[in-house]
């Protein structure tokens, strides 16, 4: 059965006892905390809230909580609200109903806490006391005690992690209002901020430990505030995982060795790769196996080898620790050390180095392997270079086509060519002749840079998507004024699905095939409002033009074509290569229709309102503009 994890968080503001300064922040840090416990996508806390209880109920939840855990539970007690010292020394929790005379009988005392975490079963055991500590009575008094609660000492044990906002009796993050709203505890407030940003995970494993959270925390709370100092306590096996990073992405210096167009560079990154695997959780390690298989595409020997090697000892060493609901757990350290990361083998050698041998594990059970992904074989495969001399071809079968095109009757009945209908040679030449001719070159020119190969790829996609607007534009035209296709429409249309089967070659490649991920930020957002309107004023300028049905649809239709290519531009978060591409295929399709606009504008063709046609290429512009703000931007992780 899979271990449990389970919160209890106690809030108290409220206070019968007059003399015991009301707060102001306690409910707001245990609702906000809560809520990122209890996510299951972060950290899969079952999560109890107590706010403002009396101490005989607060006593009771207590126990039900540390009564009914198993060995392998992981439990967090939190407490936010006054800490009490009576004037033997003696720390009690302030509760609702507590009385400053009569703290033995209405305080929850830290001795009982004690006792209940030491009868728990439980092997992980967390306390965070984020308290406002000061003596039950006036200093001077009969108070024996010295101004440290020495909460740490208070709470040793087997077992146990203590993490505490303040260890003096002094208010630790209340300030000295009595009323009003107040803010959030300081340190509370950045316990929430690391575990929801994952800003926490300072060794980017993918996983935020308790150890890692007490640092960030501390960190922070001191550079706010000089006079509050957190402290920690820990006696436990292994480490504690308090939450997941969800926000955790492949490292900076990973992705531009990936993509980079040096070999030597994407050899360089097997090894970080390895590394990832062998210490990241089970997210993090599926996203580098997945590198890894993308790598063993690589169209360099070398890469490929160390790749496919590289999965191979993964596939047979990889070990997976359960996952708690919800969460990634990590693979426990001894599992770790048993997988080892491959040598690169250098260019010269490309098999890789014997297998170096595991470190001796603690006995422990065996979890169930998981293994990544299979590694593609060379076979198994199109090998890069193979892939682009297939995409050359099919742009040189489709330039060819396409230029019967132009020389065919295009119009059957009356013996008209594309050129007697209006398609000029000039707009012809920038719309189809460049892009074709630019992508072969870059093709050609590409051997191993990945980037001259996108943003040829790109090129190829934009023509596509330019090609299919114009076939949606004579379809129209023909079928509105009673025309009959010739044999150069049908050699547009093979011409067309040549490049566009060229285009879904290209980018079957590896290293394109990474899944990408909806943005929410807002640059995102803003982009795709940008898109949105951008078609709305498309289709405005079209409502209020007297053209040709035709004409209406071919403009119409071209427009949602476009927009509809730009709206995942805008919204997704695309790796380098996928995002040259994606740029050039916007600005390829945007340029043919600019290029067609302007011609119709400066030519004032007959049938065209020229207001419409700008308000149609501005739309173009915006779009086209919102998908370089969303794609340039530097969008969250």
């Amino acid at each position: 059965m899979a271990a449990g994890r389970k919160a209890l968080l106690v809030a108290t503001y409220a206070y019968e006892d007059s003399g015991l300064r009301r707060l102001t922040a306690p409910g707001d840090d245990a609702e906000g905390l809560a809520e990122v416990l209890r996510d299951p996508t972060v950290a899969g806390f079952d999560v109890t809230v107590l706010i403002n209880e009396p101490t005989h109920l607060v006593g009771a939840a207590i126990a039900d909580f540390y009564g009914d855990c198993r060995r392998d539970d992981l439990t967090l007690l939190y407490f936010s609200g006054h800490g009490l010292k009576d004037d033997n020394g003696r720390l009690y929790l302030a509760m609702a109903d507590t009385r400053r005379d009569a703290l033995l009988f209405t305080g929850l005392a830290a001795a009982q806490i004690d006792e209940a975490m030491d009868a728990c079963a439980s092997r992980r055991k967390v306390l965070i006391l984020d308290c406002c500590y000061s003596g039950a009575f006036p200093a001077g008094s009969t108070a024996k005690a010295d101004e440290t609660v020495h909460a740490l000492e208070r709470f040793q044990g087997k077992g146990r992690a203590v993490l505490t906002a303040s260890d003096a009796t002094q208010y630790s993050f209340e300030g000295e209002n009595l009323l009003g709203t107040g803010s959030r505890s300081v340190f509370t407030r950045y316990l929430v901020e690391a575990i929801r940003t994952g800003e926490a995970d300072l060794d980017a494993d993918g996983d935020i430990a308790l150890d890692e959270l007490y640092s960030y925390v501390r960190e922070r709370v001191v550079a706010e505030r000089p006079q509050q100092h957190p402290k920690k306590q820990e006696d436990v096996d292994g480490r504690i995982i308090i939450a997941r990073n969800v926000s955790w992405t492949l490292p900076a210096h990973l992705r531009y060795a990936i993509e980079s167009p040096i070999a030597a560079q994407r050899l360089g990154a097997v090894d970080g790769l390895a590394h990832l695997y062998r210490v990241g959780n089970d997210m993090v390690r599926g996203v580098a196996a997945e590198q890894i298989t993308l790598l063993a595409g690589d169209d360099s020997r070398a890469v490929s080898a160390a790749a496919t090697a590289l999965l191979a000892q993964l596939g047979a060493a990889g070990r997976t620790a359960p996952t708690v609901v919800g969460v990634a757990s990590p693979v426990p350290s001894a599992a770790r050390d048993r997988v080892q990361p491959p040598q690169a083998p250098s260019p010269q050698a490309p098999s890789p180095r014997p297998e170096p041998q595991a470190p001796s594990a603690r006995p422990e059970p065996r979890p169930e392997p998981a293994r990544p992904p299979e590694a593609p074989g060379r076979t198994s495969g199109t090998p890069e270079r193979l892939r682009r001399g297939l995409v050359l071809g099919t742009v040189l079968a489709a330039a060819a086509l396409l230029t019967a095109s132009r020389l065919l009757v295009f119009e059957h009945a009356n013996g008209y060519r594309a050129a007697d209908l209006g398609w000029s040679t000039a707009t012809w030449t920038l719309e189809v002749t460049v892009p074709l001719l630019l992508a072969a070159g870059l093709l050609l020119a590409a051997r191993n840079r990945r980037a001259a190969a996108a943003l040829a790829y790109g090129l190829l996609g934009g023509a596509a998507l330019s090609l299919t607007g114009q076939l949606l534009d004579w379809g129209a035209r023909f079928a509105d004024v009673g025309y009959t296709v010739g044999p150069g429409w049908w050699s547009l249309l093979l011409g067309t699905l040549a490049l566009v089967g060229g285009v879904a070659a290209a980018v079957s490649s590896p290293w394109l095939r990474a899944a990408p991920r909806l943005r929410r930020d807002p640059v995102a957002v803003a982009a795709a409002l940008a898109v949105v309107a951008a078609l709305g004023l498309w289709v405005f300028a079209v409502g209020r033009a007297d053209l040709p049905i035709g004409s209406w649809l071919f403009y119409k239709g071209s427009g949602v074509l476009f927009t509809l290519v730009c709206l995942p531009v805008a919204v997704l978060r695309l790796d380098g290569m996928q995002r040259l591409l994606a740029l050039a295929a916007v600005t390829t399709f945007a340029a043919a229709q600019e290029v067609g606009g302007v011609e119709i504008v400066v030519h004032r063709t007959e049938g065209f309102d020229t207001g419409a046609v700008l308000r149609a290429l501005l739309a173009v512009l915006v779009a086209a503009a919102a998908c370089y703000a969303a794609q340039l931007s530097r969008s969250p992780s």
